[in-house]
């Protein structure tokens, strides 16, 4: 596992973070307010979670987009970085601009049930790196790999989680922004890159815990949630 509780003291770290995220802050309020004027409020409390939540990952030393629980791909970091922020940038100018591809109703009613998946996602990434910062505390009290986070709620239901988180978070922020071509997106490209990835981290723990994690591959599904097992 990434040992994500190093970057937890770090002062330097915690005061870039509050200052790039007032900046962002500021930013987001002020340009809502100029491209959807009386219309801002929606989109600029979108951006605020938005920032906080990545002020809180990027705090705690949590890896861009990926979950922690292997080494990081830069390569991987990289392709979804290259796609998540023009997707963005395009739910943006869709909604303020184009309106190439906005769903023929009033954006409230798209704005609330995305806004209400955003959270979701976002307090299940949240939820997973509480999970892992316990991990790291019992690993860095022992020797070798610990497979501690793998018992918390989140992993017994499902293995990649915080991947899962993501693609919801994708999902809501198109609805956020009424972009019927944002799901398009998140469905194809944002789901391909995840499915990627997590192929990346199960090869991984495959080479690394060879038949416990065939064990535990076969008694949790892949991003698929499944309570039924976790309570049996």
């Amino acid at each position: 596992m990434l040992d994500i509780g190093q970057q937890r003291v770090r002062t330097g770290r915690l005061l870039w973070t509050v200052l790039v995220s007032a900046y962002f802050l500021i930013f987001s309020r002020n340009f809502f307010v100029d491209v959807l004027a009386e219309e801002a409020l929606p989109s600029m409390l979108y951006a605020w979670v938005f920032v906080a939540w990545l002020a809180i990952e990027y705090c705690f030393g949590s890896p861009f987009f990926q979950s922690g629980v292997v080494e990081p791909s830069a390569l991987g970091r990289g392709v979804f970085a290259f796609f998540v922020y023009p997707f963005l940038g395009y739910l943006v100018g869709d909604h303020g601009w184009w309106n190439w591809t906005q769903f023929p109703i009033p954006p409230l009613f798209t704005w609330l049930p995305g806004m209400v998946l955003f959270l979701g996602g976002t307090a299940l990434r949240l939820l997973t790196l509480v999970a892992m910062l316990k991990a790291d505390d019992q690993r860095r009290r022992r020797k070798g790999l610990d497979r501690g986070v793998f018992s918390s709620p989140a992993f017994r239901v499902c293995r990649h989680p915080r991947y899962l988180a993501t693609f919801i978070q994708l999902v809501g922020s198109a609805l956020v922004f009424n972009s019927w071509g944002g799901l398009v997106l998140a469905g194809t490209v944002g789901l391909g890159l995840i499915l990627l990835q997590v192929r990346f981290e199960d090869a991984a723990l495959r080479r690394l815990w060879k038949d416990d994690f065939v064990a535990y591959a076969a008694q949790v599904p892949m991003l698929r949630p499944c309570f039924r097992r976790a309570s049996g």
